[in-house]
């Protein structure tokens, strides 16, 4: 039931692999469904929230909750739906990005602002607003919507966009 709300609220997966070495040594290989880079993040200190699809990999002690992120965020913000995933625990996690993924980090004096469907992850003390970046949004397509974060902490984003790419090759 867990991965039943899980995959209804937030658009990840209905299933989560459980990978266990059986002797000392062993490798488990793994590999994002989209082309881009994978990056680790270091889960205890900084808890994290995470964009639709990030997840690849974590600890064991690393796990995570859907934490709400309102009816706003939800209709127009391509960012996980009415929740979003939030790490808790400590230990190491993989995310991955399409592209690239760039650390950027806020000091708290200026806010960061980025297209929805580029970022990533970003730290759980950092605030976001959902906004049209100028005149009219697309409605059904997110168009001209961006994410602005405000505080102190670090946003990772990615070089590319899925939705980039589909108008492209679309005849």
């Amino acid at each position: 039931l867990k991965a039943l709300g899980r995959s209804m609220v937030s658009g990840e997966s209905f299933f989560i692999t459980n990978a266990v070495g059986l002797s000392d040594g062993a490798e488990i290989a793994l590999a994002p469904g989209s082309v881009g880079q994978i990056m680790e993040l270091n889960v205890g200190e900084k808890q994290y929230r995470l964009n639709d699809k990030a997840f690849l990999a974590s600890d064991s002690s690393v796990g995570y909750s859907m934490i709400s992120q309102g009816l706003g965020k939800a209709v127009f913000g391509g960012t996980g739906g009415l929740f979003v995933m939030e790490t808790k625990g400590q230990g190491q996690m993989l995310v991955n990005g399409y592209g690239d993924i760039i650390e950027m980090n806020l000091d708290g004096m200026a806010p960061l602002v980025v297209d929805n469907y580029h970022v990533v992850a970003w730290e759980s003390t950092l605030s976001y607003q959902i906004k049209a970046a100028s005149g009219m949004v697309g409605f059904t397509s997110g168009e001209g919507l961006v994410n602005e974060f405000n505080g102190v902490g670090k946003v990772f984003i990615q070089t590319r966009n899925a939705y980039g790419l589909y108008d492209l090759i679309k005849p």
